[in-house]
């Protein structure tokens, strides 16, 4: 019996729930971030994104693998331990899609001459982190976190059911 699809859905859910958090983790520094002032040495926060890789960039083309049809036959290899390994495991999750964290360059001036990092000219350098738009992604990404989570629920119903048969 293959029951590779079940797998592989969660894989996808787990993945992608794993690259939400990252997102949710992204965002929730710049926000911490947002009214932080250059230190000492005049460096300042840069707004952090979480980006994903395009598939195609990591992957060799399988369209051609992937658009053949393939016949199933019941066979006790179906589900080696090579097929097996790593189908829950995290570590190999974002290998498909992975992600990484990308700083974004730039800053805000505002008129403060009172403050202690002012230049010569009142103005004080802040991250270019708007926290409206952070809150906007924040909820964005909580949205796709609770999707995964009902995805992974309908699978784990969906085998439930499918031991029953």
């Amino acid at each position: 019996m293959k029951v590779n699809g079940v797998f592989s859905a969660l894989r996808s859910t787990l993945s992608g729930m794993s690259n939400q958090m990252k997102r949710l983790n992204a965002i929730s520094e710049n926000i911490a971030n947002a009214e932080r002032t250059p230190d000492e040495n005049g460096n300042i926060y840069n707004r952090k994104v979480v980006v994903q890789e395009s598939q195609s960039k990591f992957q060799k083309s399988r369209f051609g693998d992937e658009m053949r049809l393939k016949m199933q036959t019941t066979n006790s290899a179906h589900m080696t331990s090579e097929k097996f390994s790593g189908i829950l495991d995290p570590d190999k999750q974002d290998e498909k899609y992975p992600v990484k964290i990308v700083e974004e360059k730039g800053f805000k001036v505002l008129y403060n001459p009172g403050h202690p990092r002012a230049d010569e000219n009142g103005y004080v350098k802040m991250p270019d982190v708007n926290p409206v738009e952070e809150m906007v992604d924040l909820i964005s990404a909580t949205r796709t976190y609770e999707a995964n989570v009902t995805v992974m629920d309908a699978s784990k119903q969906m085998a439930k059911k499918a031991l029953e048969i």
